[in-house]
C-alpha cells in the first residue's frame, strides 16, 4: 500500500495504534455506541459532555497513517486512515450533508471544501453542533441537503488533492472547533479504522430473507464447504448452514448473515475461478444487471462484467471481486 501523506496539512505521529483485541473486532463484533449530545463550550482535543441518544460509527476500514494534531505539527487537523482506492467511506452519524466537493484530481492544490483542505470531500452536520469532515475523496454517493444515518456509504476513498496515496483524512468538529477523531471515537467505543461500521456495507440476511442475496449466501456457503441449496429461500437449512460455518470461524453462532459473517464468508474471485464462488459472483454482479449466464466459469465476459461493475462504483477495475467489490456488490 505504501505510505499515504495528507499534504494539505501538516502530520504528526499516528495515534495509538489499536490493539490486537480491536483489531479482531471487525470480524468479532459491531460497536455501536449511544451518547447524548448537548451544547457547551468546546475545548479543543475533547469531546463535550453529550445529551439526546446518538449513534456513532468507523467511518471506514484501514491503516492510520497519520494523526490529529500535536505541540509540534499543529496544523493536521484530523486522522488519516489508508487503503485501497474505492474503499467504502461511511457517515460517522445520522445528519444532513451542507457541503460537498467533486472537482478534484490527484494533485489538485486547490484550497477544497474547508480552508486549507484539498480534495474531494464531504461535509455532514450532526445534532448537538457536531460536523464530521471526510477529505481526499475518489467518488462521491450523496448531495447536499441529502439526509443520511449512522453508516450510510456515503464515498469512496482515494488521494484527490494535495495526497500521496488514497487514504480518508477525517475530521470532527464541535461548534466549529475541532477534536481529536481517534479518541472521539474510542470514547464511544469505537477504534477508528478498525471496528465494524454501523451498516458495515453489508446486507443482513436471515431466516425467512429471499432473493439474489440469499442465493448469493447460499453459493458462498457451499463454496466453504456448507452444502447448501441455492434457492434464494433463508429457510431452516441455510440457517443450519450458517450456524454450522459461524461456528468453525468462532463468530456467534445466530445463523445471521451480517457485517461480521460476510467479511469471512466471501472469497476472492477473479479469471479462472470456478465452481459455486463464482456462482456467487456472477449472482452477485446479475444483481446489478449484469445478465451473467450462472454457470461457475469465471472468463472474460464475467471479468468484463465485473470490471464494469467496479468502474461505475468508482472501484479500481481490475476484475477481482475482493471484500471491497463483493461489500458493493451485494
Amino acid at each position: 500500500m505504501g505510505i499515504t501523506i495528507d499534504m494539505s496539512e501538516e502530520l504528526l505521529s499516528p495515534d495509538p495504534a489499536p490493539t490486537s483485541a480491536g483489531r479482531r473486532g471487525l470480524n468479532r463484533r459491531v460497536l455501536l455506541a449511544t451518547l447524548g449530545l448537548g451544547a457547551g463550550a468546546a475545548v479543543v482535543g475533547t469531546a463535550a459532555p453529550a445529551s439526546a441518544a446518538t449513534t456513532w460509527s468507523n467511518p471506514t476500514l484501514g491503516r492510520i497513517t497519520a494523526g490529529y494534531k500535536s505541540p509540534s505539527y499543529p496544523t493536521h487537523l484530523g486522522t488519516d486512515v489508508a487503503n485501497s482506492q474505492g474503499t467504502a467511506i461511511w457517515a460517522a452519524s445520522s445528519g444532513t450533508v451542507v457541503g460537498v466537493r467533486t472537482n478534484s484530481y490527484p494533485g489538485d492544490t486547490r484550497t477544497g471544501l474547508l480552508p486549507g483542505r484539498t480534495g474531494n470531500g464531504v461535509l455532514i452536520e450532526h445534532a448537538g453542533g457536531y460536523r464530521t469532515y471526510y477529505g481526499h475523496l475518489h467518488s462521491v454517493n450523496v448531495s447536499v441537503g441529502q439526509s443520511v444515518t449512522a453508516g450510510q456509504r456515503i464515498a469512496g476513498m482515494g488521494t484527490t488533492g494535495n495526497s500521496t496515496g488514497n487514504h480518508l483524512h477525517f475530521e470532527v468538529h464541535l461548534n466549529q472547533v475541532t477534536t481529536n477523531p481517534y479518541t472521539f471515537l474510542q470514547g464511544r467505543g469505537i477504534t477508528l479504522g478498525s471496528t465494524a461500521p454501523a451498516a458495515g456495507g453489508w446486507p443482513t440476511l436471515k431466516q425467512g430473507s429471499t432473493g439474489a442475496r440469499v442465493t448469493v449466501v447460499q453459493y458462498l456457503l457451499t463454496s466453504r464447504g456448507y452444502s447448501t441449496v441455492a434457492d434464494g429461500d433463508f429457510g431452516a437449512a441455510t440457517t443450519a448452514s450458517a450456524k454450522r460455518f459461524q461456528s468453525a470461524k468462532g463468530l456467534a453462532a445466530d445463523g445471521i448473515v451480517g457485517p461480521v459473517s460476510w467479511p469471512e464468508l466471501v472469497q476472492d474471485v477473479g479469471s479462472g475461478s470456478s465452481g459455486d464462488k463464482a456462482k456467487a459472483a456472477q449472482t452477485g454482479l446479475n444483481i446489478h444487471g449484469a445478465g451473467l449466464l450462472v454457470d461457475g466459469d469465471f472468463g472474460g465476459v464475467s471479468v468484463t462484467a465485473a470490471k464494469r461493475f467496479q468502474s461505475a462504483q468508482g472501484l479500481v477495475a481490475d476484475g477481482l471481486i475482493g471484500p471491497i467489490t463483493w461489500a458493493a456488490l451485494v
